[in-house]
């Protein structure tokens, strides 16, 4: 058996689909089709079902990538030990969520890039919760997050820093430049924040329900740059982290409110699997996000 087929297999239960596999790949999507039908052959068993436009894992498949992922972690492991070559080549899977990728993490990931332009890079945006199940599925090497700190009996967690959470608003709303400002007031105020289960969304929508106050409406959009404009065209405000308005606030278009709370804070943090296997490429491109902190 081809072990490329088992990198295809995985693609394919990544995209759920022949034509984006082999469009991923670079294959046809007849050699897709063909490669799959070869592993099904092999072992005896069906591997993928259709679910309407989408090609879905049978138990036996999912009981294969089980076993796919270890194999191709191990085959990566071998090549880079083995390999002579200063180069790094394979693929890193990374997930973030928004406001890292957009923030944080850019500098660092062009940086790596430059230096292995052989390795090829797949990040992908999400909301916490689901890019701590992509790095329990292997969906993801690991993510980056920004959550309260995440304690995981299959997660190894590297704090890389805090980042501070900031209310932001006009330049012209009436709150800006008062100090202690009671938390109260929010409920004359439209909110506006990112989506649900967003790590600070929560975090405020816990803070508002302990102190018993309930803003007079609620808006929501999943960009963070939405969320700022539509604060600089007076339609509420917002919570967003530090980093997230710091050009912003630097310039003036935006403004911190003094809310009379205790601090609310975040930590940047690398996750990943306890078992995963950590390549060079991997440890790489941590040492590059430990520089960035």
């Amino acid at each position: 058996m081809d072990i490329s087929y088992l990198y295809t297999f995985k693609e394919v239960a990544k995209w759920g689909s022949y034509t984006r596999t082999g469009e991923e790949l670079g294959y046809a999507q007849s050699s897709v089709t063909t490669q799959i039908k070869k592993l099904e052959d092999y072992y005896g068993v069906r591997l993928f079902e259709r679910a309407g436009q989408t090609m879905r894992l049978t138990q036996s498949g999912e009981q294969l990538l089980y076993y796919v992922d270890q194999v191709i972690d191990l085959m990566e492991e071998a090549e880079s030990k083995l390999s002579d070559s200063v180069q790094m080549r394979g693929t890193v899977r990374i997930g973030a969520v928004e406001s890292l990728a957009a923030y944080f993490i850019s500098k660092s990931l062009k940086a790596f890039k430059e230096q292995n332009p052989d390795l090829r890079i797949q990040l992908e945006s999400g909301l916490c919760p689901n890019l701590k199940d992509g790095v329990l599925e292997s969906h993801y090497d690991l993510a980056v997050v920004l959550d309260e700190e995440v304690k995981h009996p299959l997660l190894k967690t590297l704090l890389l820093r805090k980042e501070r959470m900031v209310m932001v608003a006009a330049k012209e709303h009436p709150l800006v430049g008062k100090k202690r400002v009671h938390l109260r007031r929010i409920e004359d105020e439209t909110l506006i924040l990112t989506e649900k289960d967003c790590s600070y969304r929560n975090m405020l929508e816990r803070l508002l329900k302990k102190r018993a106050v309930e803003p007079r409406s609620v808006i929501s959009f999943t960009s963070l740059e939405a969320i700022k404009q539509c604060v600089i065209d007076e339609l509420g405000i917002a919570m967003l982290p530090e980093m997230a308005v710091a050009n912003e606030l630097e310039k003036g278009s935006l403004c911190a409110l003094d809310f009379d709370h205790e601090e609310l804070a975040l930590y940047i943090q690398i996750v990943h699997h306890q078992k995963k296997w950590l390549s060079p490429s991997l440890e790489k491109f941590i040492e590059l996000l430990y520089e960035k902190k």
